[in-house]
């Protein structure tokens, strides 16, 4: 791996762990056993590193929020999006943690981030017509946007509720999947007769896999 991805790696692994404003460059370069000179060759400041960070991020949100496929099987549709929140969320935590702070201080970045909360809430929005379209859901249509808002605030700032509403907060897997679970019950009102049993077995595996529990992996049916 060349020095400039072990930067940008090892610099992911220290915002996650210590929280992005805890860590300098210095802290970087030490991590890595290399000199504070050598960190500046390849990046000028922390705040390109982190806009190198952020275009990774916006690549993994594009290759791991497919679009949905018309024969794909409802409830894996579901379960694919919840898997790919638990994975943005897992990779990228600091920058739930503390968005709205680096975001006000890099107005680049900010210009960035809007152009992939646009994308996501577009990936969103058909996401739930397509859950409608497959008899899953039933919602009033004139309701979509606002429930597609209202499942990217729930994503968007888990993490920064938890840190800021519990002491010394953890963000693991429990904690991540424990987000996903309260994801499902806002679906809940809306989960038709004939899908209610799939999406309550689906709820109860995040809820074990949030207790720490092991559960079989499974296609959805």
């Amino acid at each position: 791996m060349k020095t400039k991805e072990r930067i940008i790696e090892a610099s992911i692994e220290l915002f996650n762990s210590q929280g992005e404003r805890n860590v300098t460059t210095n802290h970087i370069a030490s991590h890595l056993n290399i000199s504070p000179g050598n960190l500046y060759y390849h990046f000028r400041n922390k705040e390109e590193i982190i806009r190198h960070i952020f275009t990774k991020y916006a690549d993994h949100m594009q290759v791991s929020f497919e679009p949905v496929k018309p024969s794909q099987d409802a409830m894996k549709i579901l379960t694919n999006y919840l898997d790919a929140v638990f994975s943005a969320l897992y990779h990228f935590n600091f920058l739930y943690d503390n968005l709205p702070v680096i975001l006000a201080r890099d107005p680049e970045l900010r210009t960035q981030y809007l152009q992939i909360h646009n994308k996501m809430m577009e990936k969103i929005h058909h996401l739930i017509v397509s859950l409608q379209v497959a008899g899953v859901i039933n919602m009033d249509h004139n309701d979509i946007d606002d429930f597609a808002n209202i499942i990217k605030q729930q994503v968007t700032f888990w993490i920064s509720y938890c840190k800021t509403s519990e002491e010394d907060a953890n963000v693991d897997d429990q904690l991540l999947y424990q987000g996903l679970t309260k994801v499902l019950l806002l679906f809940k009102p809306y989960v038709t007769e004939q899908y209610r049993e799939a999406v309550t077995d689906i709820t109860q595996k995040y809820k074990k896999l949030a207790a720490g529990e092991t559960v079989e992996v499974q296609e959805a049916s």
